[in-house]
């Protein structure tokens, strides 16, 4: 009889291993699953700045109150877009591209064709995936000899790192990469800190969380009221590809 209850009690804690590797298995899935999309976290130094920056539920409903917690989440959109224009990962990105014999080849050959479709394969690759360059170009004496995008928000990206492309020691060209498109720095933003963001080019393009936002025309600072709900702004300037100007809003509940 002993020896039955054993064994019982050895197929049970063998059940519960599966079942809690299992379980592990499908978190990890899970996980994996959250991370897909447009939305990207940037692997570099400075990441450990991206904690969520929402102001408690709990806290006191007074004037100075959420205009601190608006202060923070500003700081932390400018973190973000300090990371995603000169981060570590766009500095590797860059690196790695400047580095391609492919592409350095046609450019020294005077192959525009083929360089083209060097930075477009650069884009389609499996790699770039977790890579997520969304745009790259290659300028000479003021021409664009090279200009590929990741998809349709990949004319509308923050700004670019910039390289010297040198083959042999013979300038080549100067590259330009960016690994984030607008669309997707407001997502990211509005995710990380919860409020409404709206990103206006001088060029006329808008990307923002929150879409009735994007017909108005937003204080610079202040107050604003949007499909009947109060908002506090502000706002800050940042440089754009080609360095257009760009005006960042972020919004929070009043």
């Amino acid at each position: 009889m002993s020896l039955t209850l054993q064994s019982e009690s050895g197929v049970r804690v063998a059940g519960a291993r599966v079942a809690g590797a299992a379980l592990l298995c499908a978190c990890a899935f899970a996980l994996a699953l959250a991370a897909c999309g447009s939305i990207h976290s940037v692997q570099d130094a400075d990441a450990r700045l991206d904690a969520r920056v929402a102001a408690p539920a709990s806290s006191p409903a007074t004037e100075a109150a959420p205009r601190a917690d608006l202060a923070a989440t500003v700081r932390a959109a400018r973190r973000a877009y300090k990371r995603e224009t000169g981060g570590s990962k766009l500095r590797r990105e860059a690196d790695r591209i400047a580095r391609d014999g492919i592409l350095l080849s046609a450019l020294a050959g005077g192959d525009v064709a083929a360089a083209q479709a060097e930075a477009d394969a650069q884009l389609r690759s499996a790699a770039n995936h977790l890579d997520h360059v969304t745009r790259i170009s290659v300028l000479r004496g003021g021409r664009v000899l090279v200009n590929a995008t990741l998809n349709s928000d990949g004319a509308f990206v923050v700004a670019p790192a910039r390289r010297d492309l040198r083959l042999r020691g013979r300038r080549v060209g100067t590259l330009l990469v960016s690994i984030q498109d607008v669309t997707g720095f407001v997502k990211l933003v509005h995710r990380r800190t919860r409020a409404e963001v709206v990103v206006r080019g001088a060029g006329g393009q808008v990307r923002a969380s929150l879409a009735a936002a994007t017909q108005l025309r937003l204080p610079a600072a202040g107050n604003v009221r949007i499909a009947r709900r109060s908002y506090v702004v502000r706002s800050f300037r940042e440089l754009g590809w080609g360095e257009e100007a760009l005006t960042v809003w972020i919004l929070e509940h009043a």
